[in-house]
């Protein structure tokens, strides 16, 4: 799993988790130089749980840019494996903290990721920012106070 601080601790939530990497504030791009090529020591089959994506949000990208940044980390992670690696792209969970302006770029982002798995080889999305809505309205419940990162309950909903 490769994820941001949106959900700190999730790992402790997956039995059975090979490993996980949490990367406080990271970007597409800082995982895609950083930290993807943690995933050329996988030598067999295996799945990629991809949860990032809320910080190039709140930094202002356009949707293009953050899907085009998306395509470019599985084509790194799943590069060089004569193993399929499945990569499971995970849609950006609307916040409490979102505004006007980052609202609408969390649902083009997420349809556009939906469009982008579909059209990559070992793709899948995770429709997973629904889990966290009833009637279009955020549950803020399964955040913790700052509206940004998921709360213990929030991280259950997450991986159920």
């Amino acid at each position: 799993m490769l994820t941001a601080s949106m959900c700190p601790g999730v790992e402790e939530h997956i039995p059975n988790l090979t490993a996980a990497y949490v990367h406080p504030g990271t970007f597409l791009r800082r995982s895609l130089e950083q930290h993807a090529w943690r995933f050329d020591r996988v030598t067999r089959e295996a799945l990629v749980v991809v949860h990032i994506g809320t910080n190039d949000v709140a930094s202002g990208l356009s949707p293009a840019a953050i899907v085009g940044q998306m395509e470019a980390l599985i084509d790194r992670i799943q590069r060089g494996h004569a193993e399929p690696l499945y990569v499971a792209v995970c849609s950006i969970v609307p916040r409490p903290v979102d505004n006007e302006w980052t609202k609408p770029t969390v649902r083009e982002t997420n349809r556009a990721f939906q469009q982008l798995c579909q059209l990559k080889k070992d793709c899948i999305y995770l429709p997973t920012g629904t889990l966290f809505l009833r009637n279009r309205q955020i549950l803020t419940h399964y955040f913790n106070r700052d509206g940004l990162h998921l709360n213990v309950e929030g991280k259950q909903v997450l991986i159920m």
